[in-house]
């Protein structure tokens, strides 16, 4: 439980500061090149415009969607380390950093010339513009075409710009995939996502609600009363009375819900997606992160449960 409110809540509650800014994440431009390599460049942050005087050279990535990309693009070989939440590829430098760190000095010792974030909880920006350390504010996106423009980003500021257009290409063709794969089942369905048993949730306006979308599904979280953040909590009677055709668990490693555990609260037995089979569990972090493994994974996993009508066994 301490991990889902360390990475997904704090995600939910900075989602609605973060709305405008993840929409002005925008254009990435490049700069004045005087050099070879095409640097110094411009990137758009999410709060201004960051010049990168020199190709980086030891990046240190506070966002495990960051890290997915990084990679994704081909500047992993840059990385010098990446937070404890990163996940993907296994063999990234991790450390124990989680972006939640007090003082940007922490991040010294490894000497980082880029420092990605995804949120800006103690200030940390501006500390390492104090440290003339150039830092990119990426915050969670609520679109598949914003996490592609984090990857053109990333690219311009790494110098990987051709890695970005591949990766994104990825992207896209992994969707288009997974989508035509699903052969139509699932269109007109229902669905509930479990962040935590508290039962918050994801609407159709976030990043995860986006690839359900892709497969014409209908988020349940959409008609709740407060659902304009993007992450409403909602209730088991909501739910009981949504009765969606699907479920699929965010919380089974942070709170060891399984598709049993969900089945026996109280009336859950009775929901269609119970009786159906359809109660799918996913790891927490494909919830709530928008690299491009994570956004591979997830559409594989709901293509394969809306293709087979049935849990897959790798769904977790």
């Amino acid at each position: 439980m301490r991990r889902a409110r360390r990475v997904v809540l704090p995600t939910i509650c900075l989602a609605a500061l973060l709305a405008s800014a993840a929409s002005a994440s925008g254009t990435a431009t490049a700069g004045r090149r005087p050099g070879g390599d095409g640097f110094p460049v411009t990137v758009q942050s999410a709060d201004g415009r960051v010049r990168i005087p020199a190709r980086p050279t030891r990046i240190l990535s506070l966002s495990a969607s960051a890290t997915e990309m990084l990679y994704a693009i081909g500047a992993g070989h840059q990385v010098v380390g990446v937070d404890k939440y990163s996940t993907w590829p296994p063999n990234a430098p991790r450390t124990s950093f989680t972006g939640y760190e007090s003082s940007a000095e922490d991040y010294l010792p490894l000497r980082p010339d880029l420092v990605v974030l995804a949120f800006d909880e103690n200030h940390l920006v501006a500390q390492l513009e104090a440290l003339r350390i150039p830092v990119l504010l990426l915050p969670a996106v609520s679109t598949i075409q914003g996490a592609e423009q984090q990857v053109s980003e990333l690219g311009l500021a790494t110098g990987h710009r051709e890695g970005a257009i591949r990766a994104n290409a990825t992207i896209d063709r992994a969707i288009s995939a997974a989508v035509a794969s699903a052969r139509g089942h699932g269109r007109g369905d229902t669905y509930y996502v479990e962040i935590d048993p508290t039962y918050y949730s994801a609407t159709s306006r976030t990043f995860i609600g986006a690839l359900f979308s892709r497969f014409g599904m209908r988020d349940i979280a959409d008609r709740a009363l407060k659902a304009s953040s993007g992450y409403p909590q909602l209730s088991a009677e909501y739910v009981l009375a949504a009765d969606p055709d699907y479920v699929f668990l965010a919380d089974t490693i942070c709170c060891g819900v399984t598709a049993k555990s969900f089945a026996a609260r109280p009336g859950f037995s009775n929901l269609r997606a119970v009786r159906l089979g359809h109660v799918v569990a996913v790891r927490d972090s494909l919830a709530s992160e928008w690299g491009p493994h994570s956004l591979e994974a997830f559409v594989a996993v709901i293509a394969d449960v809306l293709d087979h009508r049935r849990l897959p066994p790798a769904a977790s």
